[in-house]
């Protein structure tokens, strides 16, 4: 039984475009917070309420066209307004390729810069998101003209990536770096990845090692693995690094209880919102890339899937 796991939960998956939409809805409603800006920042507020910050990402798949990643911008620089006005802590996170990258490298470089002057208007910070190996470099170079010019810009390094120590070690060198530290989802060949579970915790280990031990500007040590967490809380110990210079962070909807203990314990952390219309895309990729959560969906079909504590279905914070 054990080995027909993974091509029952496979084949889940490639019945999903297939599966009404209100069907999909009832699993994806846990992982995103809606469709609206507002559902997003009323989830925000109840997760500031209960001492979490959070991240918002505007769903969408890789643009291909100018008309695409303007939109996309527009809904980002909407998104800093909002924060700003309703004084909630919060960030955005900006997956390049959704700026245009990958068929319009230059003005995808103009729009993060738009998004990081706007950032900087509001007080705020960028995220820059790392995607696939493709445009790793790409990534790491769009950051590195950025933070020249404004401090609140990060980006992402993915502990399974072979070259990601001497990504680390060359950005510690050249200034302040804002990193943020997780393992890695997109699938990539043995030569310039590791597959092992045991060998990508020791990379993200030894990572955040190097950057605590750096004294970099911020460490984002984004994982639900409770080793690798425990690592970081010796690591923070033993540096003796004030919450100003690190955080932990969680996707929505997972890992609920570990991360209301790190909070309890005095942490600080930021949990991932993605929202926007195109959460189905999301949902299908989030399936494809954890195959094992298609079961998760079958067991669980009629059963009712709340969201974090504090927040109604229709967008409101709870009492």
């Amino acid at each position: 039984m054990k080995q027909l796991k993974n091509p029952i939960n496979r084949a889940l998956v490639s019945l999903l475009p297939w599966m009404p939409r209100g069907l999909v809805w009832r699993f994806s409603r846990r992982y995103i917070a809606g469709e609206t800006l507002r559902e997003a920042l009323d989830l925000v507020a109840a997760l500031n309420q209960s001492g979490m910050s959070a991240t918002l990402d505007v769903l969408g798949e890789d643009s291909t066209t100018p008309a695409q990643a303007e939109a996309s911008k527009r809904a980002y620089l909407t998104a800093l307004a909002e924060i700003g006005r309703r004084g909630l802590d919060c960030n955005i996170s900006v997956k390049l390729s959704q700026m245009g990258l990958r068929f319009a490298p230059g003005a995808c470089r103009e729009i993060a810069r738009e998004l990081a002057a706007a950032a900087h208007s509001y007080g705020n910070f960028l995220r820059i998101d790392m995607e696939d190996s493709s445009v790793t470099s790409a990534t790491l170079d769009i950051y590195r003209e950025l933070r020249r010019e404004f401090a609140g810009v990060g980006t992402v390094i993915q502990a399974y990536l072979r070259r990601s120590d001497a990504d680390v070690r060359a950005l510690l060198a050249e200034g302040p770096t804002n990193l943020r530290i997780c393992k890695g989802i997109y699938v990539e060949s043995p030569e310039i990845a590791f597959q092992g579970r045991e060998e990508i915790r020791a990379s993200f280990r030894a990572l955040l090692a190097r950057l605590f031990a750096a004294g970099a500007v911020r460490v984002g040590i984004a994982t639900h693995d409770p080793p690798i967490i425990a690592a970081a809380c010796e690591l923070i110990e033993a540096h003796r690094t004030l919450p100003a210079g690190y955080e932990f962070q969680m996707l929505l909807g997972v890992a609920e209880r570990l991360r209301a203990e790190l909070v309890r314990a005095g942490h600080p952390l930021r949990v991932y919102i993605p929202y926007g219309e195109a959460w189905f895309a999301y949902s299908y990729r989030r399936l494809r890339e954890n195959p094992r959560i298609a079961g998760h969906i079958v067991r669980n079909l009629f059963r009712r899937s709340l969201p974090p504590a504090g927040y109604t279905s229709n967008g409101g914070v709870t009492s």
